[in-house]
């Protein structure tokens, strides 16, 4: 279990070592393609709440399919983890204009906004620091999402987010790792 651990500190420490070098163009040319791929693969899956995030750094941004679902009158919730508990991750409305605060690690969150019920979520949209071609996903090593993923209804989908460097052959995998149901690259 150590192995696994050290090696997944080592392709995390890698993974964002490259992400840093992202330049704006880039991340932005990689999002708008990225956010015209989920729209499509939404309209697919119209019903229940689109759990999203909002981007730090160099992460694919999602604010156009925001935009879009906004349009739509599609819910849009986002994580909510300042306040909780450490470790735990909570689901809140996010609205057109709804104030938002920094928080750790430079993350935005909205403030004063409704908790939506893990079981009206219909898709996730997960970022990641590394995605592999079996759809395992590595996160920041925080275990967020690990411990969220299981509150879903059986029917929801898990959508992994990244930029097509960002899939690796393998990453190391344990058990309570979720894989997700798709990947969806530029």
């Amino acid at each position: 279990m150590r192995e696994v651990t050290m090696d997944k500190k080592e392709v995390r420490r890698q993974m964002l070592s490259m992400r840093r070098l992202v330049t704006p163009e880039e991340q932005q040319k990689a999002s708008a393609i990225i956010c015209a791929r989920l729209w499509r693969r939404l309209e697919q899956y119209p019903s229940g709440v689109v759990l999203s995030y909002l981007a730090y750094g160099r992460e694919v941004d999602l604010t156009l399919l925001h935009e879009r679902l906004w349009q739509s009158g599609r819910q849009l919730a986002v994580p909510r983890t300042f306040g909780l508990v450490p470790g735990e991750m909570r689901a809140s409305l996010y609205r057109k204009g709804d104030e938002r605060i920094k928080v750790a690690l430079g993350v935005y969150e909205p403030l004063g906004t409704p908790e939506v019920n893990p079981a009206d979520i219909g898709v996730v949209l997960a970022p990641g620091v590394a995605f592999d071609v079996r759809l395992n996903r590595l996160g920041h090593g925080k275990g967020y999402y690990d411990r969220f993923l299981p509150k879903l209804s059986a029917g929801a989908r898990v959508i992994g987010i990244a930029y097509k460097w960002q899939v690796l052959p393998e990453l190391p995998v344990e058990q309570f790792d979720r894989p997700m149901d798709e990947l969806v690259t530029d």
